[in-house]
């Protein structure tokens, strides 16, 4: 099923619910205050952050979730938005006319946000171009601009959440994933049958809520273990000038040897011999930015060849040897 229609056929389907014959008003008001007596007594559940779903029943069905306790060298960033393949604009546009799509991701970033992260979002317009002209520079169109946006915009996790309708059940898919490497942390899928008595705004809050506290406590203990590596950059260098093939290896084995040494750990995703995809993992005591990182490699390759920013930004630093 195409993402672009899944919050769509949400709100269709509980619309035709909506259209069921009204039933006889009863006076209720015995029953509905014995109700509210009883349910005074229930504890609340415990989901720090999160936005409480708006539901008309007097029972809350979410169950209390235990959170994870571990805790991070650094705070993670994290970008929230609709699953989507294709351009990211797409996704802005989901937030923007679907008020089910927008009431999920709010969910997820209020939750977030009381639990510690650093929540980014990419609904101006301007960051979505750059996003996409820095697609196309570094990899064409068919590259994930889920993964490249999460780089452009800084964040070490991208959350990507989708919904749908089987069974005559609401679906929730959470994902979430290294913003430099696009690899998988994590999955949660959440099921609820609507018992005809909550709001749809209502509903997918639930099955949001439920599904981000899951996902979170699956994730929370890995990334802790991780970003006590250090902070992770991506590094992509292009060897620009004209180098002889001595030179060229020269230039490649000091990125190799000597550079690798000034961080804490630094992965070699692919080099070849003239374009190197680093994973820098660096001391935030000793490096505070990006552009820090970039120092590094201006001062140890200098001599030899010139070092030139071409672009950027929180995560991502793409250069040039000249």
């Amino acid at each position: 099923m195409n993402k672009l229609n899944l919050f769509l056929l949400i709100t269709s389907s509980v619309l035709i619910a909506a259209c069921a014959a009204p039933q006889p008003v009863k006076d209720n008001s015995a029953t509905k205050a014995k109700a509210d007596a009883a349910y005074a007594e229930i504890p609340a559940p415990e989901v720090e952050g999160a936005l409480a779903p708006e539901v008309e029943s007097n029972e809350s069905t979410t169950p209390t979730i235990e959170l994870s306790t571990s805790t991070f060298k650094t705070t993670p960033t994290v970008l929230v938005s609709p699953a989507m393949a294709g351009q990211m604009a797409g996704s802005i546009d989901v937030i923007r006319r679907n008020p089910l799509a927008k009431t999920a991701m709010e969910v997820i970033n209020a939750y977030l946000t009381g639990r510690g992260y650093t929540v980014v979002g990419l609904e101006s317009q301007a960051q979505v171009d750059e996003v996409v002209q820095l697609q196309a520079d570094i990899a064409g169109n068919d590259e994930d601009l889920a993964y490249v946006a999460g780089l452009s915009v800084g964040a070490d996790i991208n959350i990507t959440y989708a919904g749908s309708i089987q069974d005559g059940e609401i679906v929730i898919d959470l994902n979430a994933s290294e913003a430099s490497t696009a690899n998988l942390l994590a999955s949660e899928s959440v099921r609820l049958k609507s018992t005809g008595e909550e709001s749809q705004r209502g509903l997918v809050q639930k099955a949001v809520e439920q599904g981000i506290v899951k996902l979170e406590n699956k994730i929370r203990d890995r990334l802790a273990e991780q970003l006590a590596l250090g902070v992770q950059y991506k590094v992509i260098a292009r060897l620009t000038g004209e180098f002889t093939d001595d030179q060229a290896e020269e230039i490649s084995n000091i990125v190799s040897l000597q550079i690798r040494k000034k961080f804490n750990k630094m992965q070699v995703v692919s080099m070849s011999r003239n374009t190197y995809d680093l994973l820098v993992y660096a001391d935030p005591d000793k490096y505070e930015d990006a552009q820090m990182v970039y120092g590094e490699f201006m001062e140890g390759l200098s001599g030899l060849a010139k070092v030139r920013k071409q672009n950027i930004t929180k995560k991502l630093i793409i250069l040039e040897i000249q």
